[in-house]
């Protein structure tokens, strides 16, 4: 028998659909090639971040996309499954469970998270071919941008503190990290 945790086993291999009969506990589970990965439920900080980079990329979104404030699933068959914070996809695909790829990725990183969302979901993401990946360090605050080259990400672009960033991909917007975190 693997590693419990509060009645989870952390040592067996997990398909999507064993992901319907775990606990809705206000943790986020998300499977990396069949490894359940669980979050504890997001700071106010974290939280603050996803409104605040959602909203920004809302006021600059083409009439042709859609921002996506809460997680979506990113899904690769059977294996993965793993939940943005935050998400752009085209807007014929916002209704559509199973649809397009997003064209943005954001996470909003936490201590709790901040290596998974630097090494595995910036593989998963490029292995689902995501165009561009962000993370948002809302400790820092940073941000950095990773668009995909090759079948790889590259970083673009970096903002920390106050200065600010103009990005073209999915669409032009100017993002200042440490403004999005005031209030």
């Amino acid at each position: 028998m693997g590693a419990m945790s509060g009645g989870i086993d952390l040592e067996r291999r997990y398909t999507l659909a064993d992901l319907a009969d775990l606990p809705e506990d206000g943790r986020r589970y998300e499977l990396a090639d069949g490894w359940l990965l669980v979050s504890p439920s997001a700071r106010r900080l974290h939280q603050l971040g996803c409104t605040e980079i959602g909203r920004a990329l809302e006021l600059a979104c083409p009439e042709d996309l859609y921002v996506f404030g809460l997680p979506i699933n990113v899904d690769d068959p059977e294996a993965t499954h793993f939940e943005p914070d935050v998400t752009v996809v085209r807007k014929e695909f916002a209704k559509v469970e199973n649809g397009d790829v997003p064209l943005l990725a954001v996470e909003v990183r936490s201590p709790s998270t901040a290596g998974r969302d630097a090494l595995l979901k910036r593989r998963g993401y490029a292995a689902r071919g995501i165009p561009s990946y962000w993370l948002f360090d809302v400790d820092v605050p940073s941000l950095v941008i990773l668009e995909l080259r090759g079948g790889e990400y590259a970083e673009t672009a970096a903002a920390i503190g106050d200065q600010t960033i103009e990005v073209g991909l999915p669409f032009q917007v100017r993002l200042n990290p440490a403004a999005m975190l005031r209030i």
